[in-house]
């Protein structure tokens, strides 16, 4: 547009002359002195100086940085974009109404990324394929997992039901010693006292370690926008650069590390179906009924068929019962006309999902197969609490695995005390915990999310339970990190609020006891709470989806 307009003195019509517009042909040339033109009274070449320092104070302006908007205009803002990404990208939870079972919502998800050291995520990653060398020794110690166990199998009926399947399996003859493991091990980052942040174990999934699916694609949310509205000069772009201290949206990608779990782990489970035979089979997802979480089981079933040509059977335990059988001559687990390869359990891991006894002799047909299982019942009870307070003994983990890996390891153990007949020390840590009780957690030997004790309860628990009820439980350290400001979405709304995080990393492994034939870091998982709120599962309702954003 030009800088300077002057008007018409006679008729005809305009016409544009490099930034002035002029009057008809009978007016002077620009080609004169700009100090010489004047115009109806209009000093021409002062016009010009005036509209050439205009233009230079445009461009001075355009290219200083606007203030920056504030995070809560940043939530609402964006919150429509991300949402609405995060539906079409896989992000999903079931809603069924009576009437349409097809309803469902976006699954709960941070709208931008959770800053994480990168020291810590890197020591992370590398401890990952020492957790599975450990899972499986321990796994393959039957007297040290029994004996380990016994105390809490008093006490617990749902631990119990597990060892003595475990027993009449081996008792029996175990018919398949390849074991497929897909496990991930959940840190927070303990910052207090100006110590060097690390991270601290909070436990090790061996079962159902879900989430890797919404994982990947809340990755994909975080990267379409960081680099979408992150990058401009706009207000919302320097808040978003302003919140994770970077200069450009070039430095915000750079900190999103790459996350591979819907690569790695349907490619664990090809491994494993191949291992298993050459024949024609499927692989089966036992699944609980009604299952709200079926977006992250699907992604892993449409992976598996797209990048392996591997099928999946989906069933529950009881539909399990009703319709599969084995093959007395090869041990082979049959369902829905097919044989089965492996078995990924996405559920099992809860004395709700054996309502009767049906759901029970399910999981012995499946223990008894041939088939691979992930996780067979003995990595299953690895996982549990009482096993991870044991290996925290002086010994304890040097007995499955060399003294390097075992120093490595204890690197992220935090204080863990057993509970219960024979535990030498219950008294003083008891009392401990009592005049204490915000520096513990009290946990029992269950998976799921909602199942811990925290503050003035972790007292008023201790005070109820027996002593041997007591063995069913373990005391934990509880785990400081220092708050961060998250914007969290949920159900189409939006939250600012001081959050922290707890951060997983996935490893799948595959092995027979002799030889490991896989084993690898295999993804990370980020679940960002408010401050305030001690548990920390997304599908318990507790949490949200998010990523680390890496800084130095």
């Amino acid at each position: 547009m030009a800088a300077v307009q002057l008007n018409q003195q006679q008729g005809g019509k305009a016409q544009r002359a490099g930034n002035v517009l002029l009057g008809n042909a009978g007016a002077t040339p620009l080609a004169a002195s700009p100090e010489s033109v004047k115009l109806g009274g209009c000093d021409l070449g002062k016009r010009s100086e005036n509209a050439a320092k205009a233009r230079q104070d445009m461009r001075v302006t355009s290219a200083q940085p606007k203030p920056s908007a504030t995070i809560e205009s940043v939530a609402k803002e964006l919150l429509t974009p991300a949402v609405q990404y995060a539906e079409l990208h896989g992000l999903l939870y079931a809603k069924p109404a009576l009437d349409d079972q097809s309803l469902a919502s976006q699954c709960p998800v941070a709208l931008l990324p959770f800053p994480l050291p990168e020291q810590a995520f890197n020591v992370a990653c590398a401890l990952s394929v020492l957790w599975n060398k450990l899972v499986d020794a321990v796994a393959r110690d039957l007297p040290w997992l029994y004996a380990t166990l016994e105390p809490a199998a008093k006490a617990d009926p749902f631990t119990e039901r597990l060892l003595k399947m475990s027993k009449d399996i081996h008792a029996e003859g175990l018919r398949q010693p390849l074991m497929l493991g897909i496990h991930r091990s959940d840190y927070m980052l303990h910052e207090r006292n100006n110590e060097m942040p690390r991270f601290l174990q909070v436990e090790l999934n061996t079962i159902a370690s879900s989430m890797a699916s919404h994982s990947v694609n809340a990755h994909s949310l975080h990267h379409y926008m960081l680099s979408r509205y992150g990058s401009s000069n706009d207000p919302v772009a320097l808040a978003i650069r302003e919140h994770f201290g970077v200069a450009s949206g070039k430095e915000l990608l750079h900190g999103l590390p790459q996350n591979d779990a819907l690569r790695l782990i349907p490619a664990a489970m090809a491994w494993a179906h191949r291992g298993y035979s050459g024949r024609d089979s499927s692989v089966l997802f036992v699944v609980q009924e009604g299952e709200k979480n079926f977006a992250d089981q699907r992604w892993l079933e449409y992976a598996l068929w797209q990048q392996h040509g591997v099928s999946v059977v989906r069933r529950s335990l009881a539909e399990i019962h009703r319709e599969a059988w084995m093959d007395e001559s090869t041990g082979g687990l049959r369902l829905a006309g097919e044989e089965i390869s492996v078995v990924y359990f996405r559920a099992g891991y809860s004395p709700d999902d054996y309502p009767s006894e049906a759901e029970w002799e399910a999981r012995k047909l499946i223990e008894q197969s041939l088939a691979i299982k992930c996780p067979s019942v003995d990595y299953q009870l690895v996982g549990a609490k009482k096993v991870q307070q044991a290996l925290a003994h002086p010994g304890a983990v040097e007995r499955f695995v060399g003294s390097g890996t075992a120093a490595k390891l204890r690197t992220c153990f935090a204080g863990l005390w057993g509970l219960g007949p024979g535990e030498e020390d219950e008294a003083k840590i008891i009392e401990m915990a009592c005049k204490d009780p915000e520096a513990y957690v009290l946990k029992p030997q269950r998976e799921g999310g909602g199942n811990n004790f925290y503050g003035k309860d972790v007292a008023t628990k201790l005070k109820e339970l027996s002593a041997k009820e007591r063995g069913a439980y373990i005391l934990m350290q509880r785990i400081l990190p220092k708050p961060q400001t998250s914007i969290m979405t949920r159900a189409g709304t939006v939250q600012v609020m001081p959050s922290l995080s707890e951060f997983g990393f996935y490893s799948v492994y595959l092995g027979d006891g002799r030889r490991s034939y896989l084993s690898e870091h295999a993804g990370h998982l980020v679940r960002t709470k408010a401050e305030g709120v001690d548990e920390g599962g997304v599908a318990a309702g507790y949490a949200v989806i998010s990523s680390p954003f890496l800084v130095k």
